[in-house]
């Protein structure tokens, strides 16, 4: 076997490897530049479109934009601040309607105005509201993230 193969080969049966591996999480482009996601309250996870690398560090902070989990008042990232043990909520003691995120298939994690943390695993970001009756939700936020390679 020549030798530009013997390099090639290995290269790229470990690149599909990676490739695949992906596929198992996620699909699309990653964020080299930060990028302003929209987050809808009557939907249960916005997908960002930002897939994250094992290492990578991800800041998310609130822009602007409010959000309401019931008819007649709304909040911004930080959420109503009602009871963090109602049943309704996504996390269980955290501030309800607040801006919550999860990564791939992952346990959510509160973001509320801002957040910084390692992706601790290579899959999709995803953002939604700290609230599981979404039938009666309005309006939308929207958020920065940045990844950090």
């Amino acid at each position: 076997m020549p030798a530009h193969a013997r390099i090639f080969l290995p290269a790229l049966v470990a690149g599909f490897g990676l490739a695949a591996a992906g596929l198992a999480c996620a699909g699309g482009g990653v964020a080299a530049e930060p990028t302003t996601v929209r987050v809808l309250a009557d939907k249960p996870w916005t997908d960002t479109g930002i897939d994250l690398h094992l290492d990578d560090r991800v800041t998310i902070e609130y822009v602007s934009g409010e959000w309401s989990p019931w008819p007649g008042d709304s909040f911004d990232a930080l959420g109503s601040g009602g009871d963090p043990r109602c049943d309704c909520n996504v996390i269980l003691g955290a501030s309800h309607a607040a801006l919550i995120g999860r990564i791939g298939d992952s346990e959510p994690f509160l973001v509320g105005e801002d957040y910084t943390g390692a992706a601790g695993e290579p899959c999709r970001l995803y953002l939604g509201i700290n609230d599981s009756r979404l039938d009666d939700n309005s309006g939308s936020i929207r958020v920065r993230v940045q990844v950090l390679r």
